[in-house]
């Protein structure tokens, strides 16, 4: 898996950089400026390919029938433990902040959970920890779709021993047929989803209760800090070919050369076309009807 840097070092996106740019010295791009460019050639690839996939698992909340990237999507009690009295809920990690819950409890047994802030900034589900003077053993699953994710194309709903694939529509549609009536007066297992502008999806009908779901998703990477040579790129080595040519497009663009920056861009194009027809994207009926 490539990795960052130093420039010095063949295979390294540096030095495939500096190498298109004929400045292995660094004599007119400084390291942190060809750190730039490449990260952002890195999100660019992503972008037009969506290659970087990864399957989410995040939650429901019954009665809510919208969930946005970032934000904690649901909770589910694992176990309700024993001997509470007033538990308490904290959340931790996930590189998020701000959610906040309250928990009930009955003969002892934490039972509900019901959020009033579901947070933001998720990358990753959070840890709940549940605190008490007198109870233990409760456990709660936080799931959240993170906030990296810039496109969803599937969603399935864990029931039991079964997983089920969710219809995608597109909003219009989904709207049509799903939301005539709103999210308090209908409300039952869900069994289609779509996605609402750039950062976040519904699930119609409504959730009826918690549910942990799948999402196939494709995300945005993680920038690399300046100067790092010790963490291999997420993005698969199969589809990393194009980067070095959008990262040169972006530094000769930037020098006003003009001509070649174009050429750069063609030939990114050229290897993100090659990329992309190694993907399938979004199937239009899971059940070809």
């Amino acid at each position: 898996m490539t990795l960052l840097a130093p420039a010095s070092t063949p295979g390294t996106y540096e030095w495939q950089l500096a190498d298109q740019l004929h400045d292995p010295n660094q004599n007119r791009w400084s390291e942190a400026q060809l750190d730039a460019y490449i990260n952002e050639a890195r999100k660019q690839t992503v972008m037009d390919t969506g290659c970087l996939r990864t399957l989410q698992y995040s939650g429901t909340t019954g009665g809510v029938e919208q969930y946005q990237f970032g934000a904690i999507g649901g909770a589910a009690i694992t176990n309700g433990g024993t001997g509470y009295s007033n538990p308490t809920v904290s959340f931790s990690g996930g590189g998020g902040s701000g959610a906040a819950a309250t928990l009930t409890q009955s003969g002892g047994a934490v039972n509900t959970i019901s959020f009033s802030n579901y947070g933001s900034g998720y990358t990753s589900n959070p840890v709940a920890t549940v605190s008490d003077p007198t109870g233990t053993g409760a456990t709660i699953l936080v799931g959240a779709c993170s906030v990296l994710t810039y496109d969803i194309l599937g969603i399935h709903l864990l029931w039991g021993t079964e997983r089920y694939t969710l219809q995608w529509y597109p909003f219009r549609v989904f709207s049509a047929w799903f939301r005539p009536f709103t999210a308090q007066s209908y409300q039952r297992q869900p069994v289609a989803w779509s996605t609402y502008g750039d950062n976040s999806f519904f699930l119609g009908p409504c959730p009826d209760q918690s549910y942990i779901i799948e999402i196939d998703s494709a995300i945005l990477p993680t920038p690399f800090a300046t100067g790092d040579s010790t963490t291999a790129d997420a993005i698969p080595q199969m589809c990393q070919d194009p980067i070095k040519f959008y990262a040169a497009y972006l530094a000769k663009s930037n020098a006003q050369s003009y001509g070649e920056a174009q050429k750069k861009l063609e030939e990114y194009q050229r290897r993100v076309r090659e990329v992309v027809a190694t993907y399938t994207g979004r199937l239009p009926d899971v059940y070809g009807v």
